[in-house]
């Protein structure tokens, strides 16, 4: 059916109604558009600015406020990767609203009285980054701001007048100087909010990279939408397909989005271990009190992955079903014993994360098959469990190398011993070398076990290192680990 409707020049459009700079919009969005080119191309409204059109400058970024769990929430996006077809219910702000009756917002003014601006460009992006970081929290410290801006470049100002723009805000503000009267009279409408988008096939001549856009707002209406449509690929949060739109202008017949499914968006603690949903972001992990307890190397990692912007709408189940071999949670989770629920229309299973990946972006997922939820075992008391990452960047950048280990101990010695890398093989693995040389009495001596688990792997070379430099950081990686252990 769906290849029909394109051969004859009718696409699947979303109607959604949400609301733009405290004023309600019902809209016809066109398959795969972003909220980038959403509010350039089709608003005209050009604050917002497009630089790298991939996550990694932040020039593009906007706010979105939205209802979760009792609490309107404001975050940062980047809007060249957030689907348009998303805004559903939620209100975008832009840069083009924060300042009323051509007065500067405060943080504005405090960019321009620290001279944190010069040519411009990235600003928007600085100015919303602020907005959201200021609008949720009251004098946040150095390190939380750096943290919300770590995702916003700037070639020209340097970024000490950024952060000191930014330092005189939390001195002298709180989050009800920040939020203006017109957002606050938006909240209690996102509450209110419960009418779902409308899917409407329309005939154009345009050409669209996504043929057509399919948003499911329950788990019935996903697999009824999977069913009809086998050849759609599935979106959680996006920021890796829309990657491939905007940069590898890659086509694709159909999405299908599940990111706004409330089933899928739960974390919860039961006797076999901790449930994380698919549609379960980084940053909801990062403010899990459940995680940050339980599995706070969890929180460590996920506070390593891309930028702030990014982990507001990307997911962990994302980047399992991605299956880069570079996926910074993919160690972690391997040595947590992760066990994948896989959902399909007729029937569940449960999958050892250890058997998804079978080979290079090629995973154990059936036809008709999505992952539903993670879980994760209880972990034993005495489990010593560390995380890795090497990268050019401390975030943002996909990791060269990523690792994790896991030991556990039986009195004095040691029962079990688990290391497993990401970004130097087809796929991430569990090192057979290291677990079988820590049950050996004595014990290797460090840079030997080292350099017996760099044997191990042949990495490959491409743009983040050279085979060498992966065979080094695995070295490291292994030393550090080691050195941490035996103290």
């Amino acid at each position: 059916m769906d290849k029909d409707l394109v051969q004859s020049g009718i696409h699947r459009f979303t109607q959604i109604s949400f609301f733009l700079n405290g004023e309600a919009k019902t809209l016809l969005i066109a398959p795969g558009l972003s909220s980038l080119d959403l509010l350039n191309k089709e608003l005209h409204m050009y604050g917002t600015k497009c630089s790298c059109n991939e996550g990694d400058c932040g020039a593009c970024t906007v706010v979105l406020a939205r209802a979760f769990e009792g609490s309107i929430i404001y975050e940062a996006v980047n809007s060249c990767l957030y689907p348009a077809a998303r805004l559903h219910g939620k209100h975008l702000i832009s840069i083009e609203g924060l300042s009323q009756d051509e007065e500067l917002h405060p943080i504005q003014k405090a960019i321009l009285d620290h001279h944190a601006s010069q040519c411009g460009y990235c600003t928007p992006g600085f100015v919303m980054s602020m907005f959201a970081l200021f609008a949720s929290i009251s004098n946040p410290d150095t390190q939380t701001i750096m943290a919300a801006l770590e995702g916003n470049l700037c070639r020209c100002t340097g970024y000490q007048s950024i952060l000191e723009a930014a330092k005189e805000l939390s001195a002298t503000h709180t989050p009800s100087d920040i939020v203006p009267k017109w957002c606050r009279d938006v909240e209690p409408l996102l509450f209110a909010f419960d009418a779902a988008p409308e899917s409407l096939n329309r005939s154009t001549d345009r050409y669209y990279l996504v043929d057509n856009y399919y948003k499911a707002c329950s788990i019935p209406e996903l697999k009824t939408l999977m069913a009809a449509h086998p050849d759609a690929a599935l979106i959680a949060g996006g920021t890796d397909i829309m990657v491939q739109v905007n940069i590898s202008r890659k086509q694709f017949h159909g999405l299908i989005d599940l990111g706004d499914i409330p089933e899928l968006q739960k974390i919860c603690l039961q006797r076999d271990g901790l449930h994380i949903g698919a549609g379960v972001t980084y940053t909801q992990l990062m403010d899990s009190g459940i995680v940050r307890c339980d599995y706070p190397s969890l929180v460590e990692i996920s506070s390593l992955i891309a930028s702030k912007q990014i982990r507001n709408f990307g997911t962990l189940a994302g980047n399992i079903a991605n299956a880069s071999p570079v996926g910074d949670s993919l160690p972690l989770l391997l040595v947590y014993d992760a066990i994948l629920r896989l959902d399909a229309a007729n029937e569940e299973r449960l999958l050892p994360l250890k058997d998804f990946f079978l080979s290079y972006r090629k995973t154990a997922l059936k036809a008709g098959e999505y992952i539903r939820e993670i879980i994760l075992p209880p972990l034993p008391r005495n489990a010593f469990i560390r995380v890795l990452k090497s990268a050019k960047r401390k975030s943002v950048d996909i990791a060269s190398v990523s690792s994790a280990i896991r030991i556990e101990r039986d009195a004095a010695c040691i029962s079990r011993a688990v290391l497993a890398f990401g970004g130097v093989a087809a796929t991430p693995v569990v090192s057979a070398v290291f677990a079988e040389s820590m049950q050996r009495d004595p014990l290797p001596e460090a840079l030997q076990l080292a350099a017996e688990v760099a044997a191990e792997f042949a990495p490959l070379s491409d743009v983040r290192g050279s085979a060498e430099y992966r065979k080094q950081m695995i070295i490291n990686h292994v030393l550090t680990y080691l050195e941490e252990i035996h103290g």
